[in-house]
């Protein structure tokens, strides 16, 4: 029984590195864009905190309301990948970027991280080079009744998509963690991969 809890306590209060990759299908003959580096630190995040996030991708095509974007997002929840439902678009949601970039665009508001390195929150997107380096944003507080539902292991799938083929995608496993307590026994990160 002690062997079980110190196994327990181990796994519970261990954390896995961010991770991510390209995940444009090999299928796909001309990918409207693809991501050659992303960062995230720290690792885990802390809600609430700053997140430092880098990105660097090339869109490949111009393209606007004629792409949708599907986000897929699991929590692992007892060494099972559980989908996180969409609410308030968060979670596992499906969108067309022109909508999801028109809240920025007309409030005049594009986060200054992105608008101070020439990339816009405009839409149609044209053929460029996107190289956010490491910028700071912001991860708000969120109230304490929510907590268990943000925290722990994601792993997140977002797909672009033209007609029935993937025309860009990434995927990206990361972990957040209340900044205030720290690790908790219930609320830690459960990684048993």
């Amino acid at each position: 029984m002690k062997v079980a809890i110190l196994f327990l306590g181990i796994v519970v209060f261990s954390e896995a590195a961010f991770t991510w990759k390209d995940c444009v299908p090999s299928t796909t003959a001309h990918p409207y864009v693809t991501f050659t580096s992303m960062s995230l630190s720290p690792s885990p995040v802390l809600v609430p905190g700053n997140v430092t996030v880098g990105i660097q991708a090339t869109v490949h095509h111009h393209f606007g309301s004629d792409v949708n974007i599907r986000v897929h997002m699991d929590k692992l929840i007892l060494g099972q990948w559980t989908r996180f439902p969409c609410a308030y678009s968060f979670g596992s949601c499906f969108d067309n970027p022109c909508e999801l970039f028109s809240a920025f665009g007309n409030s005049g508001n594009c986060p200054v991280q992105l608008a101070a390195h020439g990339i816009p929150c405009t839409c149609p997107f044209n053929p460029t080079t996107i190289d956010l380096p490491p910028s700071v944003f912001v991860v708000p507080h969120i109230d304490a009744g929510w907590i268990p539902i943000y925290l722990g292991r994601f792993r997140v799938r977002v797909e672009m998509s033209h007609g029935h083929a993937i025309v860009g995608c990434f995927e990206a496993q990361f972990d957040t963690q209340d900044h205030s307590y720290g690790h908790g026994f219930l609320f830690a990160s459960l990684n048993f991969e």
